[in-house]
Formats: C-alpha cells, structure tokens, sequence
C-alpha cells in the first residue's frame, strides 16, 4: 500500500503573516492556483460536525478589473446521515482581497439570503504532495456574530496530475496527519488551542 511522503514540507504561519509566501505580487500567494474546488478534510468549525462531503469552489468573476482580487464562493455539503448521491446543500458568497493585507487574506460576503452575513478568512499555508498529485491549504476564519473562530484543512487532487495516488484513503490521511500536526504547533497561541478540537470531516479522506 502506498503511503505520503514523509519529506513533504509543510508550513503554516501566524494570521496576518507577512510571510513571502503569502504576500501579494510576484512570487507570493498564487490566487489563480487556489481557484477552482477543494474538499474541507478536517476542520475545528462547529458547523461542520454533523456534515460530510463538504467542499468549497473559488470562481474567478468575469470582470477584468476584479479579476484577481474577486471570487466567488460556493460552499456544499451534505448532513451526515443523508443518502450517498444526494442532492447537497449549497451556501453562495463572493470573496474580495483584503485592502492593506497580504495577498491571501479575504472579506466574504454572502449571496441573496445571507447578503448580510460577513466573514473575514485567510490561508495561513499551501502546498503540494508532489510524489503523489496532492495539493492542500489551511484557512483560518475570524470570529463573527454568527460562527467561532476556526480552522479549516483543504486537499484536492493537483488539476495537473492524473496521479491515481492522490485517490489513495491512506496517502490522503497520511498527509492529512502531517498538516494537523504543523497546525498544533503553529507560533500562535490562539490558533495552536483551536486546533487541539479538530475533527476529520468524512468524505475527503
């Protein structure tokens, strides 16, 4: 059976990092790999215990002026206890760039119904399993009058590989656990707590 490399450097930062590989501009944060869907494998986010199947697409918006700064959101999942193949749940916002932050932090605002719930998110690091066509992201989500802070895990097969590993339950959990264990130990004491009450959330991994 094959299993993650264990030589897959993972790196996460404080929020508000002003870490290079977050910064904004050449060589920075690459908004443009982030587009596209990504399933939440593990999170600390309360909403998310009784769910399964969740994932999250970025869409670049048709506007040329925005092009890079504008995204929309969609969010779906499923309860846990719904059928396999069921129709999933969708929630619909539009994410802007953070004025005066680094090129990875956003303002998300939510679409018809929830035009006026807020939320401020940023990543706080990305990578790649290259050996095995996986790629991966932590959020971390600002408190708001409606959720707690928390922390959400990202994987996604690479677009750009056809790598039959990166379907592998085990390669995925492996990398999982690698991530999980730089969050816990992440040089913030407030996201470091946050992630000692994760939980892998089904469907992902």
């Amino acid at each position: 059976m094959s299993t993650a490399s264990t030589s897959t450097s993972i790196a996460i930062h404080p929020p508000s990092s002003s870490h290079p590989s977050l910064a904004d501009g050449p060589g920075g944060f690459d908004r443009t790999w982030f587009m596209g869907k990504w399933g939440v494998a593990w999170s600390t986010l309360p909403m998310w215990k009784d769910k399964k199947d969740v994932t999250i697409s970025y869409i670049p918006v048709a506007e040329q002026s925005k092009i890079n700064t504008t995204f929309d959101d969609l969010v779906e999942y499923r309860k846990r206890s719904a059928a396999e193949g069921s129709k999933p749940s969708t929630v619909k916002g539009v994410d802007t760039l953070t004025a005066g932050s680094n090129g990875a932090t956003f303002d998300w605002k939510g679409s018809s119904y929830l035009f006026f719930v807020h939320s401020h998110w940023e990543v706080l690091g990305y990578g790649k399993d290259e050996e095995h066509g996986l790629e991966w992201a932590v959020t971390f989500f600002s408190k708001t009058l409606f959720t707690p802070a928390g922390i959400d895990i990202y994987l996604r097969s690479s677009p750009s590989s056809a790598n039959p590993a990166s379907h592998d339950s085990s390669v995925r959990k492996a990398l999982l656990e690698q991530i999980v264990g730089a969050v816990k130990v992440v040089e913030d004491e407030g996201v470091a707590k946050l992630a000692q009450g994760g939980f892998e959330v089904p469907g992902i991994v």
